[in-house]
């Protein structure tokens, strides 16, 4: 079945790139740069993120010290460029300072039809269609713990209704595969998402390999010999209401289990299906100044992964255009009560 699936998204790939030239014959082989310099047609933007943090970790063990600790330090930095190189074809690369170490994160090209035809093409290292993770809070929802991948991919998709209905899928190779596999394209992604009216969206997503996620991997105790890849399946909704009010809930849950011992412990006895949801609630108090609150858990989370209930309160305030300042509090139980954790952030944001 996963063949036939692999040879099936490649015909409509290569379909989709033989066909694309073909729209708009008029224009389609115009190439922007016309009257246009070079410079005209690049566009740079970015981010910088200061924070400054509080944390203490409580252990239910008396045998383990307990840990506090604070700190201030550049947290991220992102610098993207995206080229229109024809009418047609898109180039984006972004480069990501984080953990003190500097990487490409994304390089892709986006290959779209004309009006008449809204299909589109990304290839390249991008993050694939699986889940939403919209959030107000500095620290990650916990879906996004568990189901953000960045890989290189091949990723099709139509849009109908001009933003209404985005249908994309495609696939992907990750280092974690099954015992016995070459390392050949071992993924396979699909997501919808609908905008019935403005302000709200709805959406559903499935990939063939969760342990491909970016977070999930590093639990992962032997990442080339999985019995077998396990699926997953996310939902998630965001309303906007009232210019004041917005509604988060997100869900990913694992579509069957990983072995015994597979992720985060090897002599763990039990088999593993992680599950999560995020529910985020915001109010705006001023045009610029927004309070809201998180409540989220998961299941099989494992003692360090993810935490069996988290809650707690955001304050965001737009000091200036592009400026935030946010103050978060952040209160976290772990599986069978194995540790507490409590955070405190204030994060500096500045884009650009």
């Amino acid at each position: 079945m996963k063949h036939v699936l692999w040879l099936a998204g490649c015909f409509c790939l290569i379909g989709m790139l033989a066909v694309l030239p073909c729209f708009g014959q008029e224009k389609a082989d115009e190439i922007i740069q016309g009257p246009n310099p070079w410079y005209d047609r690049i566009q740079i933007s970015g981010l910088v993120e200061i924070e400054a943090g509080l944390f203490e970790t409580d252990y239910e063990d008396n045998d383990v010290e307990d840990e506090k600790g604070n700190d201030v330090d550049l947290a991220k930095v992102e610098l993207a460029v995206d080229a229109a190189i024809t009418r047609y074809v898109d180039a984006h690369v972004l480069f990501l300072y984080e953990d003190d170490e500097i990487t490409v994160d994304e390089g892709f090209i986006t290959l779209s039809g004309p009006e008449s035809f809204p299909a589109y093409l990304i290839a390249g290292r991008q993050y694939i269609p699986f889940g939403n993770f919209d959030s107000h809070f500095v620290t990650d929802p916990t879906p996004l713990t568990l189901g953000e991948t960045n890989e290189g991919a091949l990723v099709a998709g139509y849009r109908f209704g001009g933003e209404m209905i985005d249908i994309s899928a495609g696939a992907f190779n990750s280092d974690v595969q099954e015992a016995g596999d070459d390392d050949t394209v071992n993924g396979f992604v699909a997501g919808i998402s609908f905008n019935p009216f403005e302000g709200l969206r709805l959406g559903a997503s499935y990939t063939s390999n969760l342990a491909a996620s970016d977070a999930l991997k590093e639990f992962i105790v032997d990442p080339e010999n999985l019995e077998s890849l396990v699926a997953a399946f996310g939902v998630y909704v965001t309303y906007e209401f009232s210019d004041r009010f917005k509604l988060i809930g997100e869900y990913i849950t694992a579509l069957d289990d990983f072995a015994q011992g597979e992720i985060y412990d090897i002599s763990d006895p039990l088999a593993r299906s992680p599950r999560t949801y995020n529910i985020e609630f915001g109010f705006k108090v001023l045009e610029n100044l927004e309070l809201a609150v998180r409540y989220a858990g998961a299941d099989d989370g494992g003692a360090e992964f993810l935490p069996e209930s988290e809650y707690g309160a955001v304050v965001n305030w737009g000091l200036f255009e592009n400026t935030n300042l946010a103050v978060e509090y952040l209160h976290g139980e772990f599986e069978d009560d194995v540790k507490t954790t409590d955070t405190a952030v204030i994060q500096l944001a500045v884009e650009f």
